[in-house]
Formats: structure tokens, sequence, C-alpha cells
């Protein structure tokens, strides 16, 4: 009877470890994320129907070196997996210019993270992004491509995060095949807003 307590009791201690790292390191991520102000015109929640995919936005800057940063954890629970990133950098969902959104394909170990399906979308389907002010805006779908993801062309990046007076929102995610530190391919939906 001793014992089965105290396999209990190391079962139910191991338990909590692990609920309380998940939780800390989720609180962390959040409040480290949220470095900028927000205005309401910024991009709060993304839906695409077709996908089952209604997410919370979080805005994301640059890394060091420059790229679109797209926060991730150790935590299996994070936000990180279940959310949306949208580039600050750049123009917000609904201003002239290439507006972008990126998401994960998959988490830490391998599981579905938001955009494991992204890939599903084809010209014609549509999506639709919620502002902070509550509201909508709406987006179709042109063309799904996917880039390499190491030293893409000028005429990718530009594609993707370039001028234009046009209203469009590109999703981002990785794709291809993993090569033991990342993904070879970027898959990209590019849209363009309709109302």
């Amino acid at each position: 009877m001793k014992k089965a307590l105290l396999y209990l009791g190391l079962v139910l201690l191991v338990v909590l470890a692990v609920g309380y790292y998940n939780y800390a390191n989720s609180i962390i991520s959040i409040n480290n994320s949220s470095s900028t102000p927000t205005e309401p015109w910024q991009p709060a929640r993304l839906s695409i129907p077709r996908l089952h995919i209604n997410a919370p936005v979080l805005s994301v800057g640059k890394t060091p070196s420059g790229a679109m940063d797209a926060p991730v954890s150790q935590a299996i629970n994070s936000p990180y997996w279940t959310s949306v990133f949208w580039y600050n950098v750049g123009p917000a969902p609904g201003q002239a210019g290439n507006a972008v959104i990126a998401g994960h394909v998959d988490r830490v170990g391998g599981d579905p993270a938001i955009f494991w399906t992204l890939s599903a979308l084809e010209p014609g389907n549509t999506l639709s992004v919620i502002t902070l002010e509550k509201k909508t805006l709406h987006f179709v779908v042109n063309r799904v491509i996917s880039y390499p993801a190491n030293a893409p062309s000028q005429y990718v990046i530009n594609a993707v995060f370039g001028p234009t007076t046009a209203h469009h929102l590109n999703l981002i995610t990785c794709s291809g095949v993993w090569t033991g530190h990342g993904y070879d391919q970027r898959l990209v939906v590019f849209t363009t807003q309709t109302n």
C-alpha cells in the first residue's frame, strides 16, 4: 500500500511539474511577443473557413538577422502553435501593400500546428481578417506557390514582401522536406482583398 501511494505521489509530482513548465513557458512567450503598441486597425484574428481555422494574430517584427520572426517554444501547449504572426514591419491587412501573416506547419515533436493544412487552399477560396476594432476584411486566394527556403531570389522577396498599390495578404508556412535544421521550402498563399 505504501509503495502504491509513493508511486501515485511521484506520478502526480511529474504531472504538476510538466504542467507548470508548459504554463510558465506560455506566459513568458506571450508577454515577450507583444512589445509593440496596438492600433484599432491591426489584425486580431484570421479565419479560413475551408481549413476550419480561426486563430489569434500575434504581432512580430524582424529577427536579429533581418528575417521575419516566427517565435517558437518548447512547450507543447504554447500559443505559438495555434496562433499566426503578422509581420508588423510591413502593412497591415486592409492597407495598400503586401501584408504578411505566417504560421507554423508543425510544432516541436512534429504534431500539426495552425498551418498544417494550408497547402489545401486553392484559387478562389476565401478567408478573412478581423481587426482589433472588429472590422472584417475579406480576401480571395489568387495562387499557392512553394519557394526554396534557402537564398530566395529578389523576385520572390518582392513578390511576398515588396511594395504594391494593391491590397494583398500573403500567408506563409514551411513546406517540403525536413532537413534536420528546418524545411527546405516555404509555401506562400497569395490573396487579394475583396471589400
